[in-house]
């Protein structure tokens, strides 16, 4: 199965004038962790309750490894090991100081290569990112919604204009600053009349 995937741009990127380019995966939802005991008991002689098992040996060793300082290497598939920073102010250096970041990931080659040769992508019909209008745009989309409603939701503005979410609530902000929308009702479930 392929890979969905967009092309999203950065304007400026580097400082340059140039727009730098970087691709967008469409990920699937993760295998749950009983399909995976499934899958693993149907391909070998362990039972759920030995994969469960197993798993649960194989991480208290992993937090062992890393509260330890040392590389957590899973065989065949690669290295974790830690990622930390420093919030202290510049004078003060001392190991109270360093926080854990993250968990870093290195895959084996071997890993790398088998998961590419079998690895194919595919154009998304369709966009994770907003819509882009100008305030004009918007204005008109907004003037033909309300010819035929009283009032306006966050997310009938989304599914409108074709919005995610923090680009509606944006735009729901600066339309009310600008006296455009009347903002009404709770806090935690504002509606929109238009004022235009």
């Amino acid at each position: 199965m392929s890979i969905k995937y967009e092309i999203h741009g950065i304007k400026n990127a580097k400082g340059e004038g140039k727009e730098q380019k970087y691709v967008h995966l469409f990920a699937h939802e993760p295998q749950s962790d009983h399909a995976l005991e499934d899958d693993i008991q149907a391909n070998c002689s362990l039972t759920k309750a030995d994969v469960r098992a197993a798993f649960s040996a194989l991480r208290d060793h992993m937090v062992r490894a890393l509260a330890s300082g040392s590389r957590f290497h899973l065989p065949g598939v690669g290295y974790f090991s830690l990622s930390v920073g420093l919030d202290a102010p510049d004078d003060k250096m001392r190991a109270d100081y360093i926080r854990l970041r993250n968990i870093r990931f290195r895959p084996e080659r071997s890993l790398l290569s088998e998961v590419g040769s079998g690895v194919s992508f595919e154009r998304a019909a369709f966009s994770s990112r907003s819509r882009q209008y100008t305030e004009e745009q918007l204005l008109s989309l907004l003037r033909h919604y309300f010819a035929t409603h009283t009032c306006l939701t966050r997310r009938d503005l989304q599914r409108v204009a074709g919005l995610r979410e923090s680009a509606a609530k944006k735009w729901l902000q600066h339309l009310t600053a600008t006296g455009v929308l009347q903002k009404d009702g709770a806090n935690n479930a504002p509606v929109y009349m238009w004022r235009g």
